[in-house]
């Protein structure tokens, strides 16, 4: 199956270019590997031979468009992403949280898109080390999701590559992992913070009422136009009156999305819900 050859076959790239703009997407974000991989192999399944086959039928089939960004979804994360922001995370944002809340019950995060589960447990050693020694009787809830089986599946497994534990303080590392068989396996007092769910960030039923949600280089990086707006709502909706939304530090929401959040000053990629009516 080649679509490189010949000037009337199409790229992969310019494949992207047309796909995107059915479904509200960046078209340059999905210039991976693994990516175009995913696109043939559905390809390969469907019975088309080429690009050009499966751009027709995506112009025809609202159903298999829909399921596009899901198709050439990314997966790749690691512990302490950006290490200033989880430190921003414990210092000011998580602690001004739990002032809101007074005695009311746990706190409550949702990680939209959580990969192999790296970001969720890694909020989960935030607050194991910074948070719970200094606040008796708190407690977190977070739930972690995501639409890929197998992300989920490595997230339960919780065992790791090196490469992704680059980021991990030496002192959490040696808390909160055990070198097995090559891997690094996750301490269960991290696990069992977490709970995993399979859900797609668009159309499934959301969690309501969450304290905080980490939303990051997914939706703000990889979206656009209607797509990222409502994406940017359901974040919205999920969120409690006061709620922070914490993205990538390198991203920013700008236009309508900013509509419903307002930066939080001195803390990049931290934003407060704000009061707005929403249909």
């Amino acid at each position: 199956m080649s679509a490189e050859g010949g000037d009337e076959a199409v790229t992969f790239d310019r494949f992207l270019q047309e796909a995107a703009l059915l479904e509200g997407l960046v078209w340059r974000k999905y210039r991976r590997r693994s990516a175009r991989h995913r696109v043939e192999l559905r390809m390969k399944k469907l019975g088309l031979d080429g690009f050009d086959a499966y751009l027709d039928l995506l112009r025809s089939d609202p159903e298999e468009t829909s399921g596009l960004a899901d198709l050439m979804r990314v997966t790749v994360s690691r512990f302490f992403r950006e290490r200033e922001q989880w430190s921003t995370l414990a210092d000011k944002v998580i602690p001004a949280l739990l002032a809101a809340k007074r005695n009311e019950k746990a706190l409550r995060a949702w990680s939209a898109g959580c990969c192999g589960g790296e970001e969720p447990y890694t909020l989960a050693m935030v607050w194991l080390e910074s948070i719970a020694p200094f606040h008796p009787g708190s407690a977190i809830e977070i739930i972690a999701s995501d639409i890929d089986e197998a992300s989920l599946e490595r997230a339960g497994a919780a065992r790791y590559y090196s490469s992704s534990l680059r980021e991990v303080p030496p002192d959490a590392r040696a808390r909160f992992f055990v070198r097995e068989k090559g891997l690094w396996s996750l301490a269960g007092e991290v696990k069992g913070l977490v709970r995993l769910e399979r859900r797609n960030v668009m159309s499934d039923p959301l969690p309501f009422g969450m304290d905080l949600v980490l939303c990051r280089y997914l939706a703000f990086t990889y979206y656009r136009g209607e797509r990222l707006l409502a994406a940017t709502l359901r974040l919205w909706q999920a969120l409690r009156p006061g709620g922070v939304l914490m993205v990538g530090k390198k991203e920013r929401l700008a236009g309508p999305s900013s509509a419903f959040f307002e930066p939080w000053p001195g803390c990049d990629g931290f934003y407060r819900r704000k009061e707005v009516q929403s249909n």
